[in-house]
């Protein structure tokens, strides 16, 4: 079964090498390379040499090869179906980018005033959020407040850098200032995509800037590097809250290790896929669209609504005794949770749409200044893929609209600006 997924993965690279589409800066890539590290290696170590299922220490029933092999054939079938939907309108897609890049061949910004309060508002907002609802060494906090206002401004201190640094440029003051912020996200432990996240923002914008395809070998060392301490970062911030002493060298050597004997927890995303989809069967619940209804009242306050419905309510109605998904948080994936809505036609559907609408953006905005407020959301989605393809279609509005507003306050000024034209 696994030689299927290699084939397909394998044909996939093939055709992106052949059609000059190799660039990070397109979805179609990372997706791939998503897949291809936690669904195709992962599947390679499980199927050829026998990694035990580590999601099986969290369930009293365990899941078996038959139901990766299920698990798997479904983000295969999401994986092909995303780069058609990315294919299939690209023409169309493609004569509308090039309008664009002749409309905004040079793009000089009107209304600075308003955008500089609006970078310092964020920039002091972060701030605060940093003080108040973050931990920081030396500072004694109580139970923090869970509220969707402090964990707007728990976030906004690194994602206020990142706006920054994206509009004033890799200036030193505004590099240093993201570094300390990244430092700072790093030692919480909890909520790592506030930092994996914003490294891959940045990495995607400096490609843009320095008109880079894929990254130089340097930096691929510093990613592969960032990738493999972020596993472990639960672990190194929890010792740095206690005081404790940390071997980096250690830890890293260890992490290693873990990914390559597939001992990494973090990895194992197709298992925690493969439970669900299993017990899904196991109820015989079909969704029918309702997954994604908490898109319509997530922004109300739980103060305001004590009975407001869970995000992850249909994990709870999934889970059986001894597969409590929804206490623990488990992982679907967007092909999981589209095969609890709608089967293997939900399965299809949705990748499909997906992958569409990532096209438009793509094709539309990918060779326009990087200062247009459309490469604007093309980065912006494009950090947020991953969240996406790991925790379900509504991902797709909870990020950008939840934990990265800052970037959609910014593209709407930017929409009201007056853009001096030229052709």
């Amino acid at each position: 079964m696994y030689i299927l997924d290699l084939i397909i993965v394998v044909l996939l690279f093939i055709y992106l090498y052949r059609n000059k589409r190799f660039s990070l800066i397109n979805p179609l890539v990372i997706y791939l390379l998503i897949h291809l590290f936690f669904v195709t290696f992962r599947y390679i170590q499980i199927y050829l040499f026998h990694s035990k299922l580590i999601s099986n220490i969290n369930y009293q029933v365990n899941i078996t090869i038959d139901d990766i092999n299920k698990a798997v054939l479904l983000a295969d079938i999401g994986l092909v179906s995303f780069f058609i939907g990315f294919i299939i309108l690209k023409q169309k897609f493609i004569g509308r980018g090039e309008k664009l890049l002749k409309i905004y061949s040079k793009i000089i910004e009107q209304r600075k005033i308003i955008l500089n309060i609006f970078l310092y508002s964020i920039f002091l907002l972060g701030l605060i959020g940093i003080l108040f609802f973050n931990y920081i060494p030396g500072f004694e906090k109580n139970q923090f407040n869970k509220s969707i206002f402090s964990q707007l401004l728990a976030n906004l201190g690194i994602i206020a850098s990142l706006v920054i640094i994206y509009e004033k440029g890799f200036k030193i003051r505004f590099v240093i200032l993201f570094i300390i912020m990244v430092l700072i996200f790093s030692i919480q432990g909890y909520a790592r995509y506030r930092v994996v996240l914003s490294l891959f923002f940045i990495l995607l914008y400096y490609l843009k800037i320095f008109n880079h395809r894929l990254p130089p070998i340097n930096i691929i060392v510093l990613c592969f590097t960032v990738i493999t301490l972020s596993f472990p970062l639960k672990e190194i911030g929890q010792k740095i809250r206690k005081g404790q002493s940390i071997d980096l060298i250690n830890i890293t050597t260890n992490s290693i290790e873990n990914i390559f004997n597939g001992e990494a927890g973090d990895l194992a995303l197709i298992e925690q896929s493969a439970a669900m989809i299993n017990n899904t069967d196991i109820k015989n619940k079909i969704f029918y669209g309702r997954t994604y209804t908490p898109i319509l009242f997530f922004f109300v306050p739980r103060d305001w609504w004590n009975e407001k419905p869970k995000l992850n309510a249909w994990q709870f109605e999934i889970s059986t005794q001894g597969r409590n998904f929804g206490r623990m948080g488990q992982i679907s994936l967007i092909t999981g949770e589209a095969y609890a809505n709608f089967r293997y036609f939900g399965v299809i559907l949705i990748s499909f749409l997906l992958g569409m609408f990532y096209s438009f953006l793509y094709f539309s905005y990918a060779h326009l200044n990087y200062k247009h407020k459309g490469f604007l959301l093309l980065l912006l989605f494009n950090m947020v893929l991953f969240q996406v393809w790991r925790d379900g279609l509504i991902s797709i509005f909870l990020f950008p609209l939840l934990n990265y507003w800052p970037f959609l306050g910014l593209y709407f000024i930017k929409k009201h600006q007056k853009l001096l034209q030229y052709k």
